[in-house]
């Protein structure tokens, strides 16, 4: 079963689920990007809103044939407590007859029209197989720990090759001493 993995992100943490998901699922991954980039300010003050009216935003021409793929696979930021305004252009993508799993980030954790969504997926004539949303604090804090053990194990690193370079003792010498 060929799945593709569509995301998108405006601070990254979407990025960060979907290419753990993509590697998991052996899936090809697949960017969606507005036309126009977003500023922060812009995102806080107008993206929820948008997100709430189910309102859609210019995006690049997706350049990926989603026809030849069996699942899909959607990851998208919440704002507002609603799937952000790009996320209902990916669903206006979607050809019928496909299994759709949905993942939204969320710092909260949660998501409102958990069944609304489901049914605006479904209304492409596909089947909705998952939706999930990921609180992404445990994302920060699990990037935290993995932050922490790559220092740690450089660090470690950095001991043992130091240890390997020390000079040592000559042979003789060391014969002499236990002499």
């Amino acid at each position: 079963m060929l799945t593709l993995v569509m995301y998108y992100s405006l601070t990254g943490r979407s990025r960060y689920e979907a290419t753990r998901i993509s590697r998991e699922e052996n899936a090809e991954l697949y960017e969606v990007r507005e036309q126009r980039r977003r500023s922060m300010p812009n995102a806080y003050l107008f993206g929820p809103a948008q997100a709430r009216a189910r309102r859609f935003v210019y995006i690049e021409p997706i350049a990926v044939d989603i026809e030849e793929f069996d699942r899909i696979i959607i990851v998208c930021p919440v704002w507002g407590g609603y799937p952000a305004p790009a996320f209902n252009n990916i669903v206006s993508e979607l050809p019928p007859d496909k299994e759709v799993e949905i993942y939204l980030t969320s710092d909260s954790g949660k998501a409102k029209a958990r069944a609304e969504t489901t049914v605006l997926v479904e209304s492409q004539g596909v089947h909705v197989t998952n939706y999930q949303v990921i609180k992404t604090e445990d994302l920060k804090k699990r990037d935290k720990k993995h932050a922490k053990r790559r220092r740690q194990e450089k660090k470690l690193k950095k001991k043992l090759e130091a240890k390997d370079e020390a000079p040592a003792e000559p042979l003789e010498k060391a014969e002499t001493d236990l002499e």
